[in-house]
């Protein structure tokens, strides 16, 4: 048995490598009915920047906070505040009190205080009203990734696939405490990490969310095989009780196939599966899977299916080896020779600027002192960005 609960907020991408804050902003004020023809990412963006409290940032909570309590329409009678508690508990209890007691989304940091994502959704074992012990399965997210797709509509490209990101995206619990929701010294005189959203104004009136037993399907000992990786995705939806998840749409009958193995960079011996979620026309979703463990920690689901990610390696290298690679200024450009260069056996993702979502993950080719990366839609960087605040 299960409880839930989705505000319907539209997904859009994000404009500019930086324009996060922007991007949730638009999402969160469109959800409760501000009309998208009277929004623009520059102009939400320049409202966030230009009220920050702190430097460095280029959407901080403060300034974000202002921005939706100046453009919120009238209708809409309630506020915002920054929430920044210690811990991660009490962040997560926020953001549940937040969609069960306000219905709206909040705005969450997440990466170390890198991005910001809304969190449209959550899943948990009971309503948790106050005085109820509950257990979060799960949270509905939109995480805006960098493209620009100016002027934005209710019907407009975003959540279609691959750089345009993706309708929705459900999170394990253990998946949100481990990579999304992991917390920044933002002000704290202590230096302790702060657990920051920009949400429902009133202190929660609900339990802390109790820990989840964890059974993992797998032992650790070694990588799944693409086979089990696919039952996995089976198992994990039951198992989680996502077959009943309106957000699953077409995904809960789609057929999962082609499972692409993929290396986290920020951690050491730390792989999952992104598993393909197939319809006649094309992919829909993604499972993704702990390749060690055997925990589902997320599916993706797309607005309409597109074709799967190009994963033949010698196409992909003779593209690369046709043209020179910028290294950035004043560094230069440089070419791949051929039998110069190794390919890493996995794709390899980390959360960073050139990709804010792990379902799109790189190919990484080393060649001497320099690294190329080739994300799954085929643009190439020479070096992945994993600072920045509030980008």
């Amino acid at each position: 048995m299960t409880w839930s609960f989705d505000t319907g907020c539209k997904y859009h991408t994000q404009d500019t490598g930086y324009y996060c804050g922007a991007a949730a902003a638009m999402m969160v004020l469109a959800e409760i009915g501000l009309p998208h023809a009277s929004m623009n990412q520059d102009d939400l963006y320049t409202s966030n920047h230009s009220h920050n409290v702190k430097a460095g940032w280029a959407t901080d909570p403060y300034g974000l906070r202002f921005t939706l309590v100046d453009r919120k329409p009238a209708a809409f009678t309630n506020t915002f505040v920054v929430y920044k508690p210690e811990t991660e508990a009490e962040g997560t209890r926020k953001i549940v009190y937040t969609l069960w007691h306000y219905q709206v989304s909040p705005i969450v940091l997440v990466y170390h205080c890198m991005h910001w994502i809304v969190v449209r959704g959550v899943q948990t074992d009971v309503e948790p009203t106050p005085g109820a012990a509950y257990t979060v399965t799960g949270l509905w997210v939109n995480n805006p990734v960098f493209r620009d797709n100016d002027p934005h509509t209710a019907t407009d490209v975003c959540g279609t696939g691959g750089v345009n990101g993706v309708q929705a995206q459900w999170v394990s619990y253990a998946d949100w405490q481990a990579t999304y929701f992991t917390g920044c010294n933002y002000d704290s005189a202590t230096g302790a990490s702060q657990f920051i959203s920009v949400c429902d104004p009133d202190e929660p009136r609900i339990e802390l969310p109790r820990r989840r037993n964890e059974d993992h399907p797998l032992d650790g000992r070694e990588i799944a095989s693409r086979d089990v990786a696919v039952e996995l995705v089976h198992a994990g939806i039951e198992r989680n009780d996502l077959r009943k998840a309106e957000l699953l749409g077409p995904v809960r009958d789609a057929r999962f196939d082609t499972p692409v193995l993929v290396k986290r960079l920020d951690r050491p011996d730390s792989y999952y599966y992104l598993v393909h979620a197939m319809l006649e026309d094309g992919v829909i979703g993604f499972g993704q899977v702990d390749a060690l463990l055997g925990d589902l920690q997320s599916v993706f689901v797309l607005d309409k299916p597109i074709k799967p990610y190009q994963l033949d390696r010698a196409r992909m290298l003779r593209g690369l080896l046709r043209k020179p690679l910028e290294l950035g200024e004043p560094e230069g450009r440089f070419r791949l020779r051929p039998d110069t260069f190794c390919v890493a056996p996995t794709l390899v993702w980390r959360p960073c600027r050139e990709s804010f979502s792990p379902h799109l993950p790189f190919w990484q080719i080393t060649a001497g002192s320099q690294t190329v990366y080739v994300r799954v839609d085929g643009a190439v960087f020479t070096t992945l960005t994993s600072v920045g605040a509030g980008v």
